[in-house]
């Protein structure tokens, strides 16, 4: 091989690794999620007392909320898009406009009046976004674009080929708002009493200091009222803080599978003495926690025999044949949750174990440099968006009594990162990871 060969060959390996690098680079996670609200629970404000007891978390419409169903469904190279309209009225120009997406079949665009208001990469939990300034008075138009092809997708092992756009819906709620409730349950001393501990979040958008009163009510299925009263609070510039409550209830109320128990708690914000928005929410008052290796539920251990169940075709009669063959919990068959799937478990009363949709099989058990993305730190910040979304999006339902950090995606510093933080955010119930083999990121196989 004369010199010139030997230079055009070396060249042509140098050209062939830059390819390779730069490939690797494209596929490596970038613009994680933009625009996008903090996860929370799902709220739903009603203009009314006798609506929001009504419809509770039922996204029907009203005066502040406006499902989204006229979709029309094209595609072009790069993703499926889905096209419809809504109409902001002028009772919601002084108050912020939020749009709520269920879910996708992967991770989406939103594009408000042709303009782009937000995406994400986790297309598989709730996200809502701010389109306040987006919006305008009376029509406006909106398109999600679901990608055909993302780097997330070397997360998941889902069908791409097939686009889903779970349940949407733009609603309105005041500039100083409940933005999210939390709350925990714990037996006494004596075991016959639960301590009770609500914590309702309270968000502005003010550029200035703002003061609410948030009205609280805490009610048994009985129509026996627990608790009741109200807080002040004021949030400065772009502030947030939670406020509490606590109460007592009997054991006998918690909640179980076995006894579904729940209280609806009542929600009312008044601004400057007028009451400027409604909410309720059904809540499943119980404990989880993981002792001697076994699961305790309400301080009574509780083995779990799991159903497998698509949570978008789940039925109650479903359910109902699940218990039957004894099953006391739900294992879901793919990613997209909807919300009444958790509401129909806390309702019927099964149990579910949350999974957090990663599972990186496809690019095998190795974890070395171009192995396998669970110990790849350039993905840490996407395993980490994923579990937090997760958690907050689902800690509030009495049915999830335990987080599963991964399925089949071997092992590494993501998830070791990803237990961790879970541990902050979850004080009771355990995490799990089945795939450790015996590494310490998994609370036990109960």
């Amino acid at each position: 091989m004369n010199f010139t060969d030997m230079k055009r060959f070396l060249l042509t390996i140098v050209l062939f690794l830059v390819a390779i690098n730069a490939s690797q680079a494209q596929a490596l996670p970038k613009n994680i999620s933009q625009g996008c609200e903090q996860p929370r629970m799902r709220t739903l404000p009603y203009n009314t007392n006798e609506l929001a007891q009504r419809y509770g978390t039922e996204a029907v419409s009203s005066l502040y909320l406006r499902p989204i169903t006229n979709w029309q469904q094209t595609e072009d190279e790069e993703a499926f898009i889905f096209s419809a309209s809504y109409i902001v009225p002028f009772t919601w120009l002084s108050r912020q406009a939020l749009l709520y997406v269920e879910g996708a079949s992967g991770a989406y665009e939103v594009l408000i009046n042709g303009k782009v208001a937000g995406s994400t990469f986790n297309g598989f939990t709730p996200t809502e976004f701010n389109i306040t300034k987006k919006s305008k008075e009376e029509s406006n138009t909106i398109s999600i674009r679901i990608y055909k092809s993302h780097w997330s997708q070397r997360l998941h092992n889902a069908d791409t080929t097939k686009a889903y756009l779970g349940e949407v819906y733009v609603m309105s709620q005041p500039t100083i708002r409940v933005r999210n409730i939390v709350h925990n349950a714990t037996l006494d001393a004596t075991g016959e009493m639960a301590n009770v501990e609500v914590g309702i979040v309270v968000k502005t958008e003010s550029l200035n200091a703002k003061k609410a009163r948030i009205h609280y009510e805490l009610v048994a299925a009985d129509t026996t009222v627990a608790t009741y009263g109200y807080r002040d609070i004021t949030l400065q510039m772009r502030g947030e803080d939670t406020i509490k409550f606590m109460t007592r209830i009997p054991r006998s109320e918690m909640w179980s599978a076995d006894k579904p128990t729940r209280y609806r708690l009542n929600l009312t914000t008044q601004i400057e003495g007028r009451k400027v928005e409604f909410q309720s929410h059904w809540v499943g008052l119980r404990s989880a926690e993981l002792k001697d290796g076994k699961l305790m539920i309400n301080g009574e251990a509780v083995a779990l025999s799991e159903s497998e169940c698509n949570p978008q075709t789940i039925t109650a009669e479903a359910i109902a044949t699940a218990k039957q063959k004894g099953h006391n919990a739900v294992k879901f068959s793919s990613y997209a949750v909807p919300q009444h799937a958790y509401n129909m478990c806390d309702s019927l009363g099964m149990y579910v174990v949350m999974q957090v949709p990663i599972n990186t099989s496809a690019s095998g058990s190795s974890r070395r440099i171009g192995g396998n993305e669970s110990n790849n730190p350039a993905w840490g910040e996407a395993f980490l968006s994923l579990s937090e979304a997760v958690w907050h999006s689902t800690c509030g339902f009495a049915c999830v009594v335990a987080y599963s950090l991964a399925e089949e995606s071997a092992n590494g510093i993501n998830l070791y990162e990803s237990y961790l933080r879970l541990k902050e955010l979850e004080q009771n119930r355990p995490i799990i990871y089945p795939d450790a083999s015996s590494e310490w990121n998994n609370d036990g196989g109960f």
